[in-house]
């Protein structure tokens, strides 16, 4: 028995017809994302599809071992018959017609005379007016409210932009029974990357969890969609910059064409879970198994859950507020791309920010805000200006102390940071008034004091430098 397949809308085609796909993924880049559907073709078949309007033939590729695909076409872009509309206007002539129905049985009620003689019993008479006028005085009130609603809602749906599609044909010879998958980029899919980053202080863990929102306008509903979240952008960065010879005091232009490449084709994944991680040759990949959407539906799915044992610390950045901000610092054994990230410290939220790439076995710092436990007094000690007498020096001073005092019951670990001008002029010198055995220094001129305090504890800590530069 032949079967036909088709792609996309199913509502526009006949139910008789409608056969789901054995299998739907969707495979998400940075930059475009793809619909791959596969179908089970046995022996020939015409297949019929509706793809996108935007799409053109060189965008679609066709996966199909032992098949031969020809004659085949693309239509230029058609209008959708909008359903909901026709729908919509159906519902309200019913309803008009329901008002204008009544509203003629109650004008015949008001027409009838109390002074006609055919009327035998006026209290029966007046009951069967009364009851009879109040309840379709009723029904018109309800009537009215639902024709509001409905016309409210069809000038929604007309205000709409019409979609468009374009008809797909093709003719498949198959040997026997084989499946044949199609690939095509689907820009009805809207799609935002987050993350949730849980930190628990009684277990010393934190959690990673990638998600993914999704508002999907295919006019189709999938029940059983694999997903696919890539880490890279589609067709970028193939291949590295061309060669070309470097020739003194000649420069030529030359202009690149930037050619199409195909879509990826569809893999077999083996899972148990409804989640994977996978890494490829060159990029990785986190995968949602059989998820649920439903056409104009929003919805958040779960791509990844990664947790790793923490240590909180303190960095106190004596360079700006001279605030204590609790972080935890991690490797993660995963590549993430940058997003907007949801920060949880005990299961309450503590803010968001954007979050960069996340690099694999790179280590990473995550802020859970200020920490007020942790007191800072930071006092000027001196800030001197003065010339040298014998010499051409003009010599700039500043010292200032640091009282840091842990006023928490546990103890904690501090890291103060400072920050030491460079000079990047020979005739520029600058010498570090302090001990510099006890901290780091960077070549960036970063200045890290770590210890830790116990509760209750205080340090004292002292931080300064003397410029030297020739006077103007």
């Amino acid at each position: 028995m032949y079967k036909i397949f088709y792609l996309l809308l199913p509502l526009a085609m006949s139910l008789s017809a409608q056969i789901n796909p054995l299998h739907v993924r969707l495979d998400i880049y940075s930059n475009v994302s793809f619909i791959t559907k596969g179908f089970e073709i046995n022996n020939q078949k015409n297949i019929s599809l509706k793809l996108p309007a935007q799409i053109s033939l060189e965008n679609i590729s066709i996966k199909a071992k032992n098949c031969v695909v020809n004659d085949i076409t693309l239509s230029n872009p058609k209008s959708f018959e909008n359903q909901k509309i026709n729908k919509l206007t159906q519902k309200i002539n019913k309803i008009n017609n329901q008002i204008i129905s009544l509203q003629e049985t109650n004008d015949i009620l008001k027409t009838i005379s109390l002074k006609d003689k055919k009327v035998v019993n006026i209290s029966k008479m007046i009951d069967y007016f009364s009851k009879n006028f109040m309840q379709n005085t009723q029904k018109l009130s309800v009537l009215k409210i639902e024709l509001k609603k409905a016309n409210e809602r069809l000038k929604m749906l007309q205000n709409q932009e019409a979609r468009k599609y374009k008809a797909f044909e093709a003719h498949a010879t198959c040997r026997d029974k084989e499946i044949i998958q199609i690939t095509y980029p689907e820009s009805n899919f809207k799609i935002w990357h987050f993350y949730d980053i849980k930190a628990n202080s009684d277990t010393m863990t934190l959690s990673l969890i990638k998600k993914i929102k999704i508002i999907q306008k295919t006019g189709e509903d999938f029940d059983d969609l694999d997903i696919y979240s890539h880490s890279n952008a589609y067709n970028q960065a193939i291949a590295p910059v061309p060669f070309y010879p470097k020739y003194l005091n000649f420069h030529q232009k030359r202009n690149f064409l930037m050619k199409k490449s195909m879509p990826m084709a569809m893999d077999s994944v083996t899972a148990q879970r409804n989640t994977i991680y996978k890494e490829n040759l060159t990029t990785s990949s986190f995968v949602a198994l059989h998820v649920s959407i439903k056409n104009n539906q929003e919805k958040i799915v779960e791509l990844s859950k990664e947790t790793k044992n923490i240590k909180f610390e303190n960095d106190i950045d004596g360079y700006g507020s001279s605030r204590a901000y609790l972080k935890v610092n991690f490797k993660s054994g995963r590549f993430y791309r940058r997003a907007r990230a949801f920060i949880y410290l005990d299961n309450n939220q503590v803010g968001a920010r954007a979050l960069p790439n996340i690099k694999k076995g790179s280590k990473t710092d995550i802020y859970f805000g200020e920490n007020q436990n942790i007191k800072i007094k930071k006092t000027l000690l001196k800030r001197f200006n003065e010339s040298e007498f014998f010499g051409n020096n003009q010599i700039n001073t500043q010292i200032w102390k640091y009282k840091v005092t842990n006023i928490s019951k546990i103890a904690q670990k501090i890291n103060l940071i400072e920050r030491l001008p460079i000079s990047q002029n020979e005739k520029i010198k600058v010498e570090p008034l302090f001990d510099t055995k006890k901290a780091k220094i960077d070549k960036k001129g970063k200045v890290i004091w770590s210890f830790n305090l116990a509760p209750n504890e205080t340090k004292t800590i002292k931080f300064g430098y003397e410029t030297k530069k020739p006077k103007k």
